[in-house]
């Protein structure tokens, strides 16, 4: 585990002071975007004007299925990037200006996760509707990686006694999005239907991670009543 400065520098110490920024506005403003982002995917449902039966009803539910599919995705996909921005921000001291910068552009995609999955419950067989769903994410994966990697470059940023197991952690778990999704985007080409199978990953290097790191942490706590012993 790598030695974090107790103390800030002065130097270090002025630049955090000018390029600040109030660190529990960014957190509130994150969590208002998602929920409207969150909000904006149940608008797509509309109850149509039927005749009045039980065949129609269920003839219209029954069409919309793409929608439901795409809703609990992206519900699912944006459950996971808001869980993985609050572990971060968990863990972080300080927010610079470039920090805000790298979450306005992370919130811009959010935003369009609602768009995009439109689009791909109405072309859920076509290349290009699949493609665009999956960049989409892709790129919220991404910034949201770029975001825990720009703070751990710059350990000022980060809460003091921070250990290198949750530095380690929270990097790979950021990992899975990513990797997923591109996943997900490298298959749309071949088969845009099954290509959506990819997002299963996510739960996949999750747990692998986590019994990786305990494993890591059985043999060290081993080791260590060997020696002690």
């Amino acid at each position: 585990m790598r030695e974090e400065p107790s103390e800030l520098t002065e130097d270090l110490r002025s630049r955090v002071e000018l390029e600040a920024r109030d660190k529990a506005r960014l957190e509130t403003f994150i969590d208002a975007v998602f929920a409207i982002a969150i909000t904006l995917l149940g608008l797509e449902f509309v109850v149509p004007l039927l005749q009045h039966s039980d065949q129609a009803l269920a003839g219209f539910l029954v069409s919309v299925y793409p929608k439901f599919v795409g809703y609990f995705l992206a519900f699912f996909l944006l459950g996971i990037l808001l869980n993985s921005n609050w572990r971060q921000f968990q863990n972080i001291r300080y927010a610079d200006w470039k920090l805000f910068v790298i979450n306005m552009v992370f919130l811009a995609f959010v935003v369009l996760v609602p768009f995009a999955t439109s689009v791909w419950a109405e072309y859920a067989d076509t290349t290009a509707g699949v493609v665009f769903f999956d960049g989409v994410v892709l790129v919220c994966g991404l910034t949201l990686y770029s975001n825990w990697s720009y703070v751990r470059r710059h350990p000022h940023l980060l809460r003091r006694g921070i250990t290198a197991n949750t530095l380690r952690r929270i990097h790979y778990r950021n990992i899975s999005v990513v990797a997923a999704s591109a996943a997900a985007l490298g298959l749309a080409f071949f088969s845009p239907v099954l290509s959506n199978l990819a997002y299963v990953l996510i739960v996949i290097v999750a747990v692998s991670v986590q019994l990786r790191i305990h494993g890591r942490d059985d043999h060290g706590a081993k080791q260590k009543r060997r020696r002690i012993s």
